[in-house]
C-alpha cells in the first residue's frame, strides 16, 4: 500500500518522532529515492553524517572548524573510481600514501608545481631558496656547429636529446666528421641550438666523451665543454700542459674527419 503524505501549499514536510526528539527510522526492503526540484540539505547538530552498510559503519562526512573531513573506519582505503568500477585514485590511511592508479598527476597552470616544503634537509647545510618542482620534460634538439661570427654545418650530426627537471638541464648529442667549411679559423669553436639558454650567473659544463681526429695540440690534459651564463652555445676548453687554459678553435678541429660526442649539465 502506497501512502502519500502532501502538505499544503508553501508548508513543509516534516517526520517527527513522539515527542520531538530522539530518532526517526525510514525502514523499506528496496531502495528508498529521494527527489527534489532543487537542493538536498543535510543538517545534523552533531557534526557528523555516519554511512552504514547493514547497520555496520564504515565512514563518516564530518565538519571540524568548517572544514569538510571524510573519515573511514579502520584506516580503510578512500577510493575514487572511473565510470567503470575502476579505482582512479586511492588514499590509503593506513600508509597516507596516494596512488594514482592509471594515468598522470597533472599540473594545467604554468610555473606551477610539486613543493616540498616539509622542513629542512638533514643532510644538507645548504639554504633552499624555492621548494617548488615546476617542469619536467624530455625531448630532442638539434645541435650546429659554428663559431663567433658565422655557422656550419650538422656534418652528420646525432640527434640531441635533453632532459629537463625543474631548473636543471642534461644535454647530451654527437657529430660525425664534423664540417667546419664556412668557418674562420682562428675563432673558438661553437655547438650552437641547445634546447633552452642557461641562466644569468650560471656555469654549465660536462664532458666529451670521444674527440677522434679532433687535431688538438699535444699535451692537453683535458677537454671539456662549456655553457656559459646566459649564453645558448657550447664552447671546448681545454688544459694544456705548461700553457694553462684555452678555447679550442676551429682551426684545431680536422674537417670532415674529426668525431665528437658531448655531453653537459646546466642550469636555465
Amino acid at each position: 500500500m502506497t501512502r502519500i503524505f502532501k502538505p499544503d501549499s508553501g508548508q513543509d514536510l516534516k517526520f517527527q518522532n513522539n515527542g520531538g526528539t530522539g530518532s526517526v527510522n525510514i525502514t523499506d526492503a528496496s531502495d528508498l529515492t529521494i527527489d527534489s526540484p532543487a537542493d538536498i540539505i543535510l543538517d545534523v547538530d552533531g557534526a557528523d553524517v555516519k554511512l552504514k552498510d547493514g547497520g555496520v559503519q564504515f565512514g563518516t562526512l564530518k565538519q571540524s572548524s568548517g572544514h569538510l573531513v571524510i573519515q573511514p573506519t579502520s584506516s580503510k582505503e578512500i577510493i575514487l573510481n572511473d565510470q567503470a568500477g575502476t579505482a582512479s585514485l586511492t588514499v590509503d590511511t593506513s600508509s597516507q600514501n596516494v596512488s594514482i592508479n592509471n594515468g598522470n598527476l597533472v599540473i594545467p597552470t604554468a610555473d606551477k608545481g610539486i613543493s616540498f616544503t616539509g622542513g629542512t634537509d638533514p643532510d644538507t647545510t645548504g639554504s633552499a631558496t624555492g621548494n617548488a618542482l615546476t617542469d619536467y620534460e624530455e625531448g630532442t634538439f638539434s645541435a650546429t656547429v659554428a663559431d663567433a661570427s658565422s655557422g656550419g654545418n650538422e656534418g652528420g650530426a646525432y640527434s640531441g636529446y635533453y632532459t629537463k627537471t625543474g631548473r636543471l638541464v642534461t644535454i647530451s648529442f654527437g657529430f660525425f666528421n664534423i664540417d667546419t667549411v664556412g668557418l674562420t679559423s682562428g675563432n673558438d669553436l661553437y655547438f650552437t641550438g641547445l634546447p633552452f639558454p642557461s641562466g644569468a650567473m650560471t656555469h654549465g659544463q660536462g664532458h666529451v666523451g670521444s674527440c677522434a681526429g679532433c687535431g688538438i695540440g699535444s699535451g692537453w690534459d683535458w677537454v671539456s665543454p662549456v655553457v656559459s651564463p646566459s649564453t645558448s652555445v657550447i664552447r671546448l676548453a681545454e688544459c694544456v700542459s705548461g700553457s694553462g687554459f684555452d678555447w679550442i678553435e676551429v682551426g684545431e678541429v680536422t674537417n670532415n674527419s674529426a668525431d665528437m660526442m658531448v655531453s653537459v649539465t646546466y642550469f636555465v
